[in-house]
């Protein structure tokens, strides 16, 4: 009987372990997932450490990366250095939506949000879909492009 307990559970813990992990060919589920990991990173390593994480090339993955913004909606951590300390009254897309609202609303249960930003990789405008989550008093974001 203790054997086939300790098979049983063996078995339980081997199903548990295996949790598909998204891949970026599921745009959506990778960026929360990128926006998940982020917050863990936060947690484990601290304020300071991952601000100058995510404000680095090293925390890029394609088109995604993560941005942090604090409760005045100022960003504090962003790979593009020209959005750190942006004024937030300025997050007005190409197509003149303000998204700042939107962005701000986030809980800790998490929103998208979508405007139009200049995709890194093409340098051309497009429609951006952020997924935001509000944890500790700041929001931590990451988002995907439109394919044309």
């Amino acid at each position: 009987m203790v054997r086939l307990t300790t098979l049983f559970l063996a078995l339980t813990l081997f199903v548990v372990g295996c949790v598909a992990i998204p891949t970026e060919n599921e745009a959506a589920g990778y960026t929360r997932s990128m926006v998940q990991d982020a917050i863990r990173y936060y947690d484990r390593n601290g304020r300071d450490v991952a601000v100058d994480y995510f404000s680095s090339e090293d925390s890029v993955h394609g088109q995604w990366y993560v941005f942090i913004v604090d409760a005045d909606g100022y960003a504090i951590a962003s790979p593009n250095a020209d959005m750190i300390g942006r004024d937030p009254a300025l997050r007005v897309d190409a197509s003149g939506y303000f998204s700042g609202d939107d962005l701000m609303s986030a809980t800790e249960v998490g929103k998208w949000i979508s405007y139009i930003f200049r995709h890194p990789e093409t340098g051309e405008n497009a429609r951006k879909h952020t997924w935001v989550v509000r944890h500790d008093g700041l929001l931590f974001a990451s988002g995907f492009y439109e394919e044309k």
